[in-house]
């Protein structure tokens, strides 16, 4: 078994003193008795077993992290992609037929895979760009 000092790195102890600063903000607002209420008091207990762990006090730990990045993301751009990842999604789930010399340059007729290679090049281009910034 894990001994407390082992499970309370000074990562760890930080991530869930914010974490009881959370359960003291949600408190002051009436929303725990309001919770409490509605909850049945092992269900809770169950919860914060599942939820006190070392993984999600790391989470927690690097929160305003991830909360940034989020941030960072265009929510229009990703919904409007959505359809495409789901199509290219669904494709990989097929299996593909083998394909020669000869059937790729008569796929190269084809007008999906004419649009479909200009998306991928275009990926590659921005994956180009990013991997110099680094």
């Amino acid at each position: 078994m894990v001994g407390v000092e082992e499970l309370f790195t000074p990562e760890r102890r930080a991530a869930f003193e914010k974490f009881l600063d959370t359960l003291v903000k949600l408190d002051e607002y009436g929303l725990l008795d309001a919770v409490n209420g509605l909850v049945d008091p092992e269900l809770i207990g169950r919860l914060a077993e599942i939820l006190i762990t070392p993984s999600t006090l790391k989470l927690l730990d690097r929160v305003d992290e991830l909360v940034g990045l989020l941030g960072e993301v265009d929510v229009d751009a990703v919904k409007s992609n959505v359809g495409t990842l789901k199509a290219v999604l669904e494709a990989l789930q097929k299996e593909p037929k083998p394909v020669g010399l000869a059937g790729l340059l008569r796929a190269l007729s084809d007008p999906e895979v004419q649009r479909g290679l200009g998306v991928a090049i275009e990926v590659l281009k921005a994956l180009g760009r990013a991997s110099q910034k680094k």
